[in-house]
């Protein structure tokens, strides 16, 4: 008497192409689609008589997936994982992450479409190049930075360089140029102290004292910021801006 629980644990045979959630497609040794599935059918369309797959695929990714044949021919064993752009019948641009492995003369692929994700990824960078395009385009140096002595930097604006005469990466995160070492001595312990006073009854803080710029010149600067605190109201940085103050006439 066969145990039905070993029975159940036994994979279906050749399961139809249609019970999978994702694009399945079965190709040819020259590229063209022998079988497919309803997920790409829905994804793309029903393709009608002879159709290779390159036809789908966006012109600028054609050479990777034509290498990608040529690979798989000559190294059966090794499987081609790549994200490529395709291109909807009706035109719309597509992202698909492909997996394909060869088997005797036929290709396998796994389509999954990450156009939704590709699309907000490409929505944020634009929104992060918008953003550090306004920073950058501040006459004055904006920070973030870790709350210590040293007024470690983790991000400095492009004005940082009018401001001081340093590029912004040579404040950050750097030990032997920190922020710290611009301010005047005179001025380094009334920082600290305003600085820590706000921090501890998280309210922003305002202050104007003097730096000491790359060329050797003194500047009077006025500084606004933040501190960044956790849940548990522990500091976690600052952030904030530094701007020149103008000499009075």
């Amino acid at each position: 008497m066969m145990d039905n629980r070993a029975a159940a644990l036994e994979p279906l045979a050749n399961p139809p192409l249609d019970a999978f959630p994702i694009a399945l497609l079965e190709l040819r040794d020259n590229g063209e689609i022998a079988r497919f599935n309803s997920t790409w059918v829905e994804l793309m369309e029903r393709p009608q008589g002879t159709r290779l797959l390159i036809d789908y695929v966006h012109q600028e990714d054609r050479s990777l997936w034509r290498q990608a044949l040529y690979e798989l021919r000559l190294r059966p064993a090794i499987a081609f994982n790549q994200r490529l752009r395709f291109v909807h019948p009706a035109g719309e641009l597509r992202w698909f992450e492909v997996s394909l492995k060869r088997r005797e003369l036929h290709f396998y692929l796994v389509v999954n479409d990450v156009t939704a994700h590709k699309r907000r990824e490409i929505a944020l960078q634009a929104s992060q190049r918008s953003a550090s395009s306004l920073l950058d385009g501040m006459p004055g140096l904006i920070y973030r930075g870790r709350n210590n002595r040293d007024w470690t930097m983790e991000f400095v604006s492009a004005g940082c360089q009018q401001l001081t005469g340093y590029p912004a990466e040579r404040l950050m995160d750097n030990h032997d140029c920190t922020y710290s070492s611009l301010i005047h001595p005179d001025d380094a312990d009334y920082v600290w102290r305003e600085v820590q006073y706000a921090l501890s009854r998280q309210q922003p803080y305002e202050l104007k004292y003097r730096i000491r710029c790359a060329d050797g010149t003194i500047k009077v600067v006025w500084e606004k910021g933040v501190g960044i605190y956790s849940d548990s109201r522990e500091v976690l940085g600052i952030e904030g801006a530094i701007f020149e103050m103008s000499p009075m006439p």
